[in-house]
């Protein structure tokens, strides 16, 4: 077998690429991603399968397909649960609140879809599975895009971690101070982007280590100055530190900084580190400023992390709203006129 004949199996491979080659900063580069990954397992399943027909018979090969199909519904479920348990966690250690139960909402959601569908196999209802099919439209919408935004968003800050070329600036985004103090989700951002500024400045050029945030209505400093005084006790010198210190948000933070490296004359690629949930919508928002550069991602408690990646692909959804309202909408379609259907019989 040649290159020529695993060309079409290498295709969706290529297309990401070539995609994360011309820009790695969009979604579509993480769907691209996503459908390769997803691709090269059923290439590999379908040769699998073909090397147990040919030893064995075709009986054989249907187990092994029954397998495959339980080992996904096993992962789904382990996944459902994973998420609950880290939903419970967070609210038992940082109180009650409704975003904090969104992984739990998903969890249950993806549990009972699977023990519907189960029950609906089993007993062999085809009118159970129809309606589990058009429900599977927009969930499977929002499913995959939710996969691809949780596989890139852990892709890509790692990649550039490692392989990203040497920053002219290391900005540190901000994420509110308790008490004053910088927290221990903060104090991580800031020793992350620490190791990413001492490896920019081994390629021999000056760098500039920036704290970006701005002061709450319930913060008594700006988070930019008090994450400067955190790198200050913990041995940064003064002289390749700024602050900006105006910001409320994201975009802000990106604006802003954008401004004070012009402003102190610092040209080249610029590392924005942040945690690793916020990353990938981070470096999307970088591409909508026409920043050059990356992001880095500092790690986040297990427990918190599966509840702030939702919110961040909500955000990113709302970032694209009129598209994926289209999407959304044109994936409801057969749902929705399987209900008027069956309201207009019962009308008529």
């Amino acid at each position: 077998m040649t290159l020529v004949d695993l060309a079409p199996e290498l295709l969706p491979l290529l297309v990401f690429l070539i995609s994360f080659q011309i820009e790695p900063r969009k979604f579509r580069t993480g769907i691209y991603l996503t459908w390769a990954l997803g691709w090269l397992v059923l290439v590999f399943l379908g040769f699998l399968i073909a090397a147990v027909t040919s030893i064995w018979d075709d009986l054989s090969a249907g187990y092994l397909l029954l397998g495959a199909l339980a080992v996904v519904a096993l992962t789904i479920a382990g996944l459902a649960v994973f998420l609950i348990a880290a939903g419970i966690t967070l609210v038992l250690k940082e109180g009650f609140g409704i975003r904090r139960l969104l992984s739990v909402v998903l969890g249950l959601l993806m549990l009972g879809f699977l023990v519907i569908l189960a029950i609906a196999v089993i007993q062999a209802n085809t009118g159970a599975l129809l309606w589990l099919t058009l429900l599977g439209m927009p969930a499977g919408y929002l499913g995959f895009g939710f996969a691809a935004f949780v596989v890139y968003g852990s892709f890509y800050p790692a990649w550039m971690a490692r392989y990203g070329p040497p920053a002219a600036a290391v900005v540190v985004l901000g994420s509110g101070l308790i008490d004053g103090r910088v927290p221990p989700l903060l104090a991580d951002r800031l020793r992350k982007g620490r190791q990413v500024f001492e490896r920019a400045q081994r390629g021999g050029r000056p760098v500039k280590l920036v704290t970006s945030g701005g002061q709450g209505r319930d913060e008594p400093v700006a988070e930019g100055v008090a994450m400067r005084d955190f790198l200050v006790a913990a041995g940064v010198s003064k002289d390749v530190l700024l602050v900006e210190d105006r910001s409320r948000n994201t975009q802000q933070n990106l604006a802003y900084t954008a401004k004070l490296l012009a402003a102190e004359q610092v040209a080249g690629p610029v590392a924005v580190v942040t945690s690793d949930f916020h990353a990938l919508r981070a470096a999307f928002l970088m591409r909508k400023a026409s920043i050059d550069g990356y992001t880095v991602g500092a790690r986040t408690a297990r427990y918190f992390w599966p509840t702030a990646v939702i919110r961040e692909y909500v955000a990113v959804l709302r970032d694209h709203f009129w598209f994926n309202a289209v999407l959304l909408a044109l994936s409801c379609l057969p749902l929705g006129f399987a209900v008027v259907g069956i309201i207009s019989d019962k009308l008529s």
